[in-house]
């Protein structure tokens, strides 16, 4: 079958997306026909069996073109119903944010805008406005999901939902995070090994029990019962979380589509928002003291800071000296080393704390909108965690490679340094792995909890029922094998995939783009493959039709002989 024939179901949807108007040869005049003609049984049959081939020939074009926007659909929202609105809405909030930011330093500039730079002005005020609208957008996979789980609910289903949201969270929403954390403690472990061999080399007690401390610290927050501890009790707090969002959504009056302004961001992260910023900051926080280095602190101040210039009035004078005075003293805190760097730094520090007390003062003065004031409160109080010794000193991990530094006579050019150092790396990537991958599943847990399952087996089920559908409305075993190569095989592949790349992550329209684009490659496979067989069916046929004719060749012959003979 050709690539480009009608019954190429991805690209009927990806090019025409509707239903294919089918063509028909064109009918010319019918001659007279007697009236014994029309009488006889076999033109009779023969007329039957045409209409009957042109019905299903149009049935089958309809079908599958309805198919293919079925395809997509089911799809979207299998895909919507796995975390798309919240990537979406994290998306919207870096465009926002970045937009505010450079909002900020146009509008803080001393000297007169020039008229390209009043352009750019205009222009991220503009981002800025579409971003902060858009999120409401991100908020349909909540009132899609919400409104299937109470229908669910008031269908007496909730015990079945219950075995749906358990499995789904014990084999698919937690696997990820804890392969990541698997890989950690193995990371760790192989590091401190290494700590204590070297330790044992030089005889240097220090260093082993730095090894066995950090090995204590991980075991105390990190290790399989501790994490997955966190997990559950995250999800027992989601118990009423599907209430929440529901009387959010829909007890307003007009509804949620009447009361758009008020969700400007996804509605279930933020209900989850106060006690995952709690567990994150307490996990963070231990990953600290075990191990942390220059980067981290420098990438998690410049976050920091940057949401802090973000959520400041531009225009408020006494606002902007002080972001200006905290910035001069983080520059000044960026290469402290030596003897006296945890000394300077603390002084640094206490000083940015100081310009933070004020700033707070003239935030709670300034800014009126209180979902804005909230915000800016939350980014405050982050940066005042941020400048707290326990998170910017360096870690056990670190402490531990100045050491092994010190004992071998080439320092940091010794083999057994190199090799320390590539392990705590090593170690430091995968623990942070690990902690975002924690973060990842509360919000993964909080859609689970608001309605999103039910979604996802729709999302499974309709393409498989679509799949199967087309294969069995087959005439016969050639046309079940040709379709199963072309139509089902590429839906239940593209729907496969799609469900994969939602387990490892990859949320979004790039997992939905995976799917399709997987599903059109199945496509022109399975398109090739049923031309091959094709084919080889048709020279099979030759062949034997060879073979017979041989052998009644053969066997006239024998008879011609017998009677010559």
């Amino acid at each position: 079958m050709p690539i480009n024939s009608v019954n190429n179901t991805y690209k009927n949807f990806l090019n025409t997306l509707g239903v294919t108007k089918p063509q028909y040869p064109q009918q010319s005049t019918p001659a007279a026909v007697s009236v014994g003609d029309i009488n006889t049984p076999q033109t009779a049959a023969a007329s039957q069996d045409n209409q009957k081939h042109s019905s299903k020939k149009l049935f089958g074009i309809i079908g599958i073109s309805l198919g293919s926007a079925l395809l997509l659909t089911v799809i979207g929202l299998f895909t919507l119903s796995k975390g798309f609105s919240g990537n979406i809405a994290r998306k919207l909030r870096k465009i926002s944010d970045r937009a505010k930011k450079a909002i900020y330093e146009l509008t803080t500039q001393s000297q007169e805008l020039t008229e390209s730079q009043k352009i750019k002005l205009g222009l991220h005020k503009g981002i800025q406005h579409f971003a902060d609208a858009m999120q409401a957008s991100s908020n349909i996979s909540a009132v899609k999901d919400s409104a299937m789980l109470k229908l669910l609910k008031k269908m007496h289903l909730q015990p079945m939902v219950n075995s749906i949201d358990k499995f789904f969270k014990n084999k698919l929403i937690l696997k990820t995070k804890n392969v990541a954390y698997n890989e950690s403690e193995y990371a760790t472990i192989e590091f401190c090994n290494y700590l204590e061999k070297l330790a044992k080399q030089k005889n240097c007690p220090q260093l082993a029990q730095k090894a066995k401390q950090i090995m204590a610290d991980y075991s105390a927050k990190f290790s399989a019962p501790q994490h997955t501890k966190r997990s559950e009790e995250a999800w027992e707090s989601m118990h009423d979380l599907h209430t929440d969002v529901y009387n959010r959504l829909f007890k307003p009056k007009g509804g949620f589509l009447r009361n758009l302004k008020q969700f400007r961001s996804y509605i279930t992260t933020d209900l989850i928002a106060p006690r995952r910023s709690v567990i994150d900051r307490e996990i963070r926080q231990a990953k600290a003291k075990i191990s942390n280095n220059l980067t981290d602190v420098n990438d998690a101040i410049k976050d920091a800071f940057n949401d802090l210039k973000i959520s400041i009035n531009p225009r408020n004078d006494s606002a902007v000296e002080i972001v200006k005075k905290i910035n001069k003293l983080l520059d000044e805190g960026k290469n402290l080393k030596g003897a006296t760097e945890a000394k300077t730094r603390a002084e640094l520090f206490a000083n940015i704390k100081q310009n933070l007390d004020e700033l707070s003062k003239i935030a709670q003065n300034d800014i009126k909108d209180p979902a804005d004031l909230k915000l800016a409160r939350q980014r405050i109080a982050k940066f005042y965690d941020i400048i707290k010794p326990e998170f910017y000193k360096k870690g056990l991990a670190q402490e531990a490679i100045t050491d092994v530094k010190n004992l071998f006579e080439q320092g940091a050019q010794s083999k057994e340094y190199k090799l320390a150092h590539k392990y705590m790396k090593n170690m430091n990537t995968k623990l942070n792995n690990a902690l975002y991958q924690e973060m990842n599943v509360y919000e993964k847990m909080a859609e689970l909890a608001v309605g999103s399952a039910p979604s996802d087996i729709l999302g499974i089920l309709a393409p498989t029922a679509l799949g199967v559908g087309m294969i069995v409305n087959a005439d016969n075993k050639d046309e079940r094998i040709s379709k199963t190569l072309t139509q089902g095989v590429p839906i239940l592949g593209g729907v496969g995939v799609t469900y994969y790349g939602t387990v490892r992550g990859y949320t979004g329209a790039k997992n939905l783009l995976l799917g399709l684009g997987s599903g059109w490659i199945l496509n022109i496979i399975g398109t090739k493959v049923d031309e091959y067989v094709k084919k080889y069916r048709v020279e099979q046929k030759k062949l034997k039709s060879a073979f017979e004719s041989w052998t009644k060749l053969q066997k006239t012959e024998n008879s011609q002989n017998v009677i010559n003979g």
